[in-house]
């Protein structure tokens, strides 16, 4: 045994010397020079080494049995170190040897410092007795010898081997005697000890000692090792822990156990054996009583023989018993239904283990439950579906330490729905054809529970030269996933990009893939994926450079001269089509024959041309010819056909002789010479037999039908003759030309005409340009004057505009080439606005009619500027319902500057609502109209040529000029001839359309607030009327002549729609959302008049813009109502900040709108009662002659409400209310230029208006009725009560009620005499007798 630190390195070293350092090292050497010493029991063992470094000590029973009773000291002697070992009460076993040695004399075999200790002692003579128990022997059989180990305690102690019943003699050759080993046997003589039980044998005074030992041949091997306990082993303190150790080894072997753990003292080891037909099973039991926190560690059980294994466990001692637990994932769990399993699992450190129960909303889980499976701490949930929601509980008890702890969790399950494309369960495709170079939209529309994935992938067609087919199956190209990064080379088409939208408050996602450039044709691929399944939706895109999926490019019918060649083309999408083939049909009872000998195919990457070529047509050839196609996408055969007629050849005919021709010289001189024929002629002219060919004032026109002579002179007198000819002929004509005058007055006349023309184009020239710098617009006329819609200056500087707001040619760039121009729709003096056709502007049709802006000719930088910066806006606003949306534009070189927007058949707001006067409907009564048919007959034709002629007034009134957009033709004249039977023009309007436009204009003035837009142009000739009755807001720019338009009034250097416009934008230049919604309120204004012009009557001046800043507001429209007028005056506060915004507007006006469509139960558009029962009225009167509401004069209508606000029933007004009112009227004439010139839009404007109040119903004849009162009433002069007191009976007459108080009838008031010499007008009005009001009405 060694004692002390042992070094683990061995170092090589000579005998007795090393050399270290450049010193002569010597190893330790005892004090003593003897071998051996001999002490007796009890008594004390002294020894001393001398060494030059530290040194340690070992021996027999120093690390083990001697503790306590030796001890090593160490102190300096004389040059060395000297170290010495006392052992006090020796005892037998400590017999042996003890060696002294430091870190170099380690493991060497220079030991010079050992010596032997023998300790006598007359009981114990063997230093290891085994005398029950036979020691075994292991028999190395490598090894020549074989040692009985039965040292003695002294070395004169005589031992004699016993083999069985002989003793085994010793020669001192082949077996030797030695006290310090024992027996030492060599071969062969220990063959004779082998099989027999070998007995050491002394007597120490007369006592006989014996020890025995069993000589065993060693076996290799150790099967297995296994302890009885887990990895780990968790104890409280003060337990005993019990591990078995057992090992299987073969037979005729033997087996050690060894145990390591940390208290190795305080352990108990026992050991038990069996055997059996096969091997050996050896075990050991260690025992530890009353464990503490110090025996936790590793206990390792190692058997072996010369082989060894070992197994090991971990014990772990707690001082007290606990129980924690928490959850291992959370505690709630969201999942979805159709979920296979789901695992509710805690984290529980416990010790001892606790009883675990489960249970589901306070009810235990049986452990035999089928929907379950309890894994002690994890309880798992089989096929999740609504049923499983609820509470789980994990229950731990531990009774006999008082432990206890419970955890709840909490299940949702939600419905779930596995990822589905809506189109593929519709069966829609889509379109899949797609023009090259085109950009195009692919879209998918995903729902599923939870909300799935998408993505896009693709996958390329061939690149076969022929047509070949390409789906999903035959393509043999990889598919790749898209992303909106990738190159064009990777993605086949460049991508532009790739948006999911999820559509609100519905569980469905919108993908869309836009493609920049189609260039290659594949298959697209959207793929929605959840948890719970996946759908795939194939897109087929095939691009192709034909516009359709076959096509023939020429007519209906094709001609050809017999003996001409006819080539015929047919054009068929790749892949989309196969089997293309040209047929022949000679008549329509005859069979097709397919001419496959007369046609050849090119192939290009996007499409098949098949040509058809006849050599010299004949009569024969004529017929059908029809190319055929197999569309695979369709499965069926499509065909487009031409037919072909063969005329035969005829000889020239001359249409008309020529005739002698006698002229001035310098005159101008044509000849025609038309002829016919088959060939067409060819036509030749001559000069007195000479050939004539075009030459300076000789002019030969294409085909040579005309010959023209300019300036005449005397050479060119002589024959003329045109001689056309053929294959078939040839055929002339002649005239002889004369010349009459003088060639020196010829030069004469024409420098006079020269100089003249020259005069005249420099004059006009100069005229132009001084006219052009008139109309050139400033930089303020085209930031202010022009373009109404900007953004806000806050936002974006009103000069950067342009500059700033970005244009992205590849989404907006229209090719030119695809763009046809029609007839001019308007212009201005700087733009105008072009109808016109644009092919594939959009994927849903082919040809799609836009409205285009351009500038005129000789357009300015600032108007190109000015154009562009409209552009530009129109693009950062976007898409809305009602706004005129932007469709494309024109902006490359190489060609004008063109916008290209939505067109709108039904052209401005302003003209449409006069165009439907008489066709209005304000009441639709309950009784039939008989009665009125019957009326209408018995009108005189004098009453009725009246009537025509205050429309044709009517109609004056409302001239195009008055917009300022300068109509060619308007969009409703345009399409007259064209409209279907939803045609608006067809349709009657009623309350519910001024409502409903009011609305879509605040729908849009709301848009275009949100985008921090402006309009500053708000009025009814900016809105458009499209299909569908919906209205858009536009804004004609440079497309509007302000110069020419009476609504735009020049104020200081500029002009101003100062009827539109609120006080702040007219005086401070203030233009703002509130400002556009105090021209909101005007054009409400527009739209319940029927189109009239704003502020009747009212000179539009400095004081109207002081008045209007005062507070004087106008009075109410003919067709509104009380909250409709309310509307309008909220819109003209004064202060913009208590102005409604247009989200406000909006919703007032939606609710309006709600409540005009849903009356049950009544066949007539209600009007809120506007009287009340004595006649009075909160909302303000029309005109300063009802300021006392002179109850006389007050008309009781029927139940529906009052027609109106401005006639006299509207009761009296506010007396802080301030109206603009009409000025009197001197004469017609001065009355009809007036309404010319500020486009009234009122019919009649003067107070004729406050005395009869408009009524058209449902029909035209009632329109017609109604104007004919009119013209009664004006024709005839009827004073304002008489007239007032007919509109009571007429609208009785016409709905079957009729008031007591009103005695007469209909008739009556057609025939009242009427005196010739009164007008119906109302007095001057008196700004002074009346005060200004701040708020609104009531």
């Amino acid at each position: 045994m060694l004692f002390g630190s042992f070094a683990g390195a061995i170092v090589c070293v000579q005998w007795g010397f090393v050399l270290t350092g450049g010193l002569t090292y010597q190893a330790p050497e005892l004090t003593i020079r003897r071998k051996e010493l001999i002490v007796e029991a009890n008594e004390t063992f002294v020894v001393t080494c001398r060494g030059l470094k530290p040194m340690s000590w070992s021996g027999p029973n120093l690390e083990d049995g001697a503790k306590g009773r030796f001890r090593t000291t160490s102190h300096k002697c004389k040059d060395r170190l000297c170290s010495t070992l006392t052992l006090t009460r020796t005892q037998y076993n400590d017999t042996g040897y003890y060696t002294c040695y430091d870190d170099t004399s380690l493991g060497t075999k220079n030991l010079g410092g050992r010596v032997y200790l023998f300790v006598r002692d007359n009981q114990n003579p063997f230093v290891q007795s085994h005398p029950e128990i036979p020691k075994v022997i292991k028999l190395d059989e490598s090894k020549d010898w074989v040692v009985i180990p039965c040292r003695v305690t002294a070395p004169d102690v005589r031992v004699t081997l016993w083999t069985g019943n002989n003793v085994f003699e010793t020669n001192g050759i082949n077996n030797t005697w030695d006290s310090k080993q024992g027996f030492i046997v060599r071969k062969p003589e220990f063959l004779r000890v082998l099989p027999h039980m070998l007995k050491c044998q002394t007597v120490v005074n007369d006592q006989t000692f014996a020890t025995y030992y069993l000589m065993h041949v060693e076996v290799e091997g150790v099967d297995n090792v296994w302890l009885n306990v887990s990895d780990k082993v968790k104890m409280l303190a003060g337990e005993t822990l019990v591990i078995k150790c057992t090992a299987e080894i073969p037979l005729n072997s033997r087996l050690e156990f060894q145990w390591y753990f940390p208290r190795k003292m305080a352990a108990n080891t026992s050991r038990w054996e069996s055997s059996n037909s096969s091997s050996h099973v050896f075990a050991s039991v260690l025992t530890l009583e009353n464990v503490q926190r110090e025996d936790n560690g590793t206990y390792v059980c190692k058997a072996y023989n010369k082989q060894k294994k070992r197994s090991k466990t971990k014990v772990i001692v707690f001082d007290r018993a606990f129980l924690k637990a928490d959850f291992r994932n959370g505690s709630t769990f969201n999942v979805w239904t159709g979920r296979k399993k789901l695992r509710l699992a805690v984290k529980v450190e416990a010790f001892p283990p606790p009883e675990v129960s489960w249970y589901k909303n306070r009810i235990l889980i049986s452990p035999n439950d089928t929907l379950f499976i309890q894994d002690r701490y994890a309880l798992t949930v089989l096929g999740v579906t609504k049923s499983c929601a609820g509470n789980y509980t994990i229950a731990l008890r531990n009774r006999q330490h008082g432990l206890y702890k419970n955890l709840t969790f909490t299940l949702r399950v939600n419905t779930s729905e596995k990822a589905k494309i809506i189109e593929n369960t519709l069966g829609e495709k889509g379109p899949e054809i797609y023009l090259l170079g085109y950009r195009e939209f692919l879209s998918c529309t995903v729902t599923g529970i939870p909300t799935p994935q998408v993505h896009w992938e693709w996958q390329p067609c061939g690149n076969a030269r022929f047509q070949a087919k390409c789906d999903m199956y035959s393509s043999n190209q990889q598919k790749i996933v898209i992303s909106p990064h990738m190159k064009s080379f990777q993605t086949g088409n460049r991508i532009e990009s790739i948006t999911n939208t999820p559509v609100k408050n519905i569980n469905k996602t919108v993908s869309t893939l836009i493609v920049a450039e189609a260039k290659v044709s594949g298959i697209y691929y959207c793929v929605a994926s959840n948890m719970f399944g996946r759908d795939t939706r194939s897109i087929t895109f095939y691009v192709t450079d034909v516009p359709y999926i076959l096509m023939i490019e020429s007519g209906e019918i094709e001609s050809r001269t017999e003996g001409s060649d006819l080539i015929l083309t047919c054009r068929a999408t790749k892949y989309a089509t196969k089997r293309v083939a040209w047929y022949y049909q000679a008549s329509a009872n005859s069979s097709e024959v397919q001419q496959s000998s007369l046609t050849h195919a090119v192939y290009t990457n996007y499409s098949v041309a098949l040509f058809l070529t006849i050599k010299n047509v004949t009569a024969n050839n004529t017929g059908v010819y029809k190319c055929k196609a197999f569309n695979v996408m369709r499965k069926e055969v499509f065909e487009r056909r031409t037919e072909l007629r063969v005329d035969p050849k005829t000889v020239p005919v001359l249409q008309q002789n020529l005739t002698n021709v006698e002229v001035n010289s310098s005159s101008r001189v044509v000849l025609r010479c038309e002829a016919t024929g088959r060939p067409m002629p060819s036509i030749d002219w001559y000069k007195n037999g000479q050939h004539v060919l075009s030459a300076s004032g000789i002019i030969l026109e294409p085909g040579s039908k005309t010959l023209i002579i300019e300036r005449v002179k005397y050479d060119d007198e002589g024959e003329y003759k045109c001689r056309a000819s053929n294959e078939m002929g040839t055929v002339e004509t002649s005239a002889y030309l004369s010349v009459i005058g003088s060639d020196d007055k010829s030069i004469l006349e024409l420098v006079t005409v020269v100089c003249t023309g020259l005069a005249a184009a420099l004059f006009w020239l100069l005229l132009t340009l001084f006219i052009r710098k008139l109309k050139k617009p400033t930089s303020v006329d085209i930031k202010t004057g022009y373009l109404s819609i900007i953004m806000d200056p806050d936002e974006v500087p009103l000069d950067e505009q342009c500059e700033r707001l970005p244009y992205d040619g590849s989404q907006w760039e229209f090719p030119r080439d695809r763009l046809r121009l029609g007839k001019t729709l308007g212009h201005g003096a700087f733009g105008k606005v072009v109808e016109a056709s644009a092919f594939g502007i959009d994927k849903f049709s082919t040809c799609k009619t836009v409205a285009v802006k351009m500038l005129k000719e000789g357009a300015t930088t600032n108007e190109c500027k000015a154009l562009m910066s409209e552009l530009k806006i129109l693009i950062h606003i976007g898409h809305h319902l009602n706004v005129v949306n932007l469709l494309g534009a024109c902006t490359k070189t190489g060609g004008p500057l063109m916008v290209i927007v939505e067109y709108c058949k039904y052209g401005n707001l302003s003209n449409y609502l006069r165009s439907k006067r008489n066709d209005f409907i304000l009441i639709k009564c309950q009784e039939s109209v008989n009665q009125t048919e019957k009326l209408i007959d018995e009108l005189s034709a004098e009453l009725m040529e009246s009537m025509k002629r205050r429309l044709e007034s009517v109609a004056s009134t409302g001239s195009s000029a008055s917009s300022g957009f300068v109509e060619d033709k308007s969009y409703s004249d345009a399409e007259e001839e064209e409209e279907d039977s939803d045609d608006l023009y067809k349709r009657t309007m009623t309350m519910e359309d001024l409502i409903c436009y009011s609305f879509q204009v605040a729908k849009g003035m709301e848009f275009l607030a949100s985008r921090k837009c402006i309009h500053r142009d708000l009025a009814a000739r900016n809105i458009l009327l499209s299909e569908n009755n919906v209205v858009k807001i536009c804004d004609f720019g440079l497309a509007r002549d302000i110069y020419k338009d009476p609504d735009y009034v020049r104020k200081g250097d500029v002009r101003l729609p100062l009827k539109w416009m609120a006080p702040e934008s007219i005086f401070d230049k203030i233009y703002t959302n509130q400002s556009d919604v105090w021209s909101f309120g005007v054009l409400m204004w527009e739209i319940f008049s029927l189109g009239a012009s704003p502020y009747p009557g009212v000179q539009i001046d400095e004081e109207f813009c002081h008045r209007l800043k005062e507070g004087t507001r106008m009075r109410p429209p003919e067709y509104s109502t009380p909250e409709i007028y309310q509307t309008m005056f909220d819109c003209w506060h004064g202060d913009p900040g208590e102005r409604p915004t247009f989200s406000e507007l909006v919703e007032k006006l939606g609710d309006l709108l709600q409540a005009n469509v849903q009356r049950d139960g009544k066949d007539y558009i209600p009007l809120n009662t506007m009287t009340q029962e004595n006649g009075d009225s909160d909302l303000p009167a029309a005109g300063p002659s009802l300021v006392d509401d002179p109850p006389n004069t007050t008309v009781n209508r029927t139940s529906t409400g009052n027609i109106g606000l401005n006639g006299s029933n509207a009761g009296k007004r506010p007396l802080s209310m301030k109206t603009f009112d009409e000025v009197p009227v001197e004469n017609k004439t001065a009355l009809l230029q007036e309404e010319s010139e500020t486009d009234s839009g009122m019919v009649l404007p003067s107070n004729e208006f406050k005395c009869l109040r408009r009524l058209e119903t449902r029909s035209r004849p009632f329109g017609i009725m109604s104007l004919a009162m009119r013209a009664v009433s004006k024709s005839k002069e009827s004073v304002l009560s008489e007239v007032e007191s007919q509109t009571k009976p007429y609208q009785d007459e016409l709905c079957g009620t009729v008031d007591d108080g009103l005695d007469f009838s209909m008739e009556d008031a057609v025939l009242l005499p009427m005196d010739q010499t009164l007008e119906c007008h109302s007095p001057p009005p008196d700004y002074n007798s009346v005060v200004r009001y701040t708020a609104p009405p009531v």
